[in-house]
């Protein structure tokens, strides 16, 4: 008989746990689970549910909706689920919640944010220890959050390091051609001639594009020859942000081209210089896992799981975080890099982490985690 299992999370907007979230849902072997996913605001939606996979919106008309306390306690109740994984913190407080009422499944929280969020934001700190505590089990996407838990008294048995998944469009992708890749730079009003730098990713402070516009000016200064454009591709919500930094770029004369979220992003990363990653703080960040999966140069600062995902100068080039020079530095070593050793290194970077975190490595270690709560039959 398959097991039963729900997956609960707040939204299908753009973000890396809605991601990988929809990712799993895919990945399980379906054979032996029957998985359903469930999200409750839909005002942002961005993923579409793989076919084969059981799902729908809950209705939710405000905080204190008495129905939709009522769907979450049925959805946790052993009628209908023998197992329910809520990811991130609202979600993982409804879902512990409905799971201390009577007859109710195990409930297993995921942790998807680095302990910096947790010291700038108090109630998310607040919200993800009380949650963890409740649950049967927690996941986390970070080793610094597990280790971050751990010191605040979480037992080490409850918790469990879960890297993120490739997708397979990625593991399995046939690499797009050159009249693909100079359609799209085209299409975002580049010179396909003058391949950009890419950096993906949504416009916030952790992000960190103003410190990446400063560190290429500076490297444009060192140089005699032209650097390439930098090609800046993400949400542009924070209109405020994305003003100043498109300022910075005008008052440093420097090339920058910002565009939305790209749907295609696996040919723009196939189609820049190197992919960058300039962040102050990430969890594991999808941008770094997919382009070293293309087998696409990736210049990344060393923060949260980047560390684990790749080693400098061996499958990609680390930096310090918040640090204009160092950057600068990691951004004028991919420039000088021969094309053989950049191709060696990517090459090493792609079949790493083919074999690490390919969706059916990943789903695996879910397979096992879920196994290690569920009641015995």
């Amino acid at each position: 008989m398959k097991t039963r299992l729900t997956l609960l999370i707040d939204s299908l907007a753009p973000g890396g746990a809605q991601t990988q979230i929809v990712q799993l849902a895919a990945s399980l072997d379906p054979d032996l689970w029957q998985v359903r996913l469930h999200w409750y605001n839909d005002t942002r939606r961005f993923r579409e549910v793989p076919d084969g996979v059981r799902s729908s919106l809950l209705a939710r008309r405000n905080l204190a909706d008495p129905k939709f306390y009522l769907q979450m306690a049925r959805l946790v109740s052993r009628r209908e689920s023998d197992l329910v994984h809520a990811w991130l913190p609202s979600p993982s407080l409804y879902g512990t919640l409905a799971g201390l009422l009577p007859g109710s499944a195990p409930v297993v929280t995921a942790v998807r944010s680095s302990p910096s969020l947790f010291a700038r934001d108090p109630t998310q700190r607040r919200l993800t220890l009380w949650t963890t505590r409740l649950a049967s089990a927690t996941t986390c996407n970070s080793s610094a959050s597990l280790k971050w838990l751990v010191e605040q008294g979480i037992a080490p048995s409850r918790l469990h390091y879960i890297g993120n998944a490739l997708p397979p469009s990625i593991a399995n992708r046939t690499p797009s051609t050159a009249d693909q890749r100079g359609d799209l730079l085209q299409r975002l009003g580049l010179d396909p001639l003058r391949p950009p730098i890419v950096s993906l990713g949504r416009f916030d402070a952790y992000k960190n594009q103003d410190g990446l516009v400063r560190a290429l000016a500076m490297v444009r200064d060192r140089r005699q020859n032209p650097v390439p454009p930098l090609l800046l591709a993400g949400f542009l919500e924070d209109e405020q942000r994305v003003e100043r930094v498109r300022q910075l770029a005008k008052d440093l004369r420097l090339e920058v081209h910002i565009v939305p979220a790209v749907t295609d992003v696996a040919t723009l990363l196939e189609a820049g210089r190197f992919s960058v990653l300039a962040s102050r703080s990430e969890g594991t960040p999808n941008v770094v896992l997919e382009a070293m999966g293309l087998g696409t140069l990736v210049v990344a600062t060393r923060v949260g799981e980047v560390p684990e995902l790749a080693s400098d100068g061996e499958t990609a080039l680390l930096c310090a975080p918040e640090d204009d020079v160092a950057l600068a530095d990691a951004l004028e070593r991919a420039l000088d890099l021969p094309t053989e050793p950049s191709q060696r290194l990517c090459s090493r970077a792609r079949q790493d982490i083919v074999e690490r975190f390919a969706d059916r490595v990943i789903a695996a270690r879910y397979e096992t985690v879920f196994r290690s709560v569920l009641p015995p039959k």
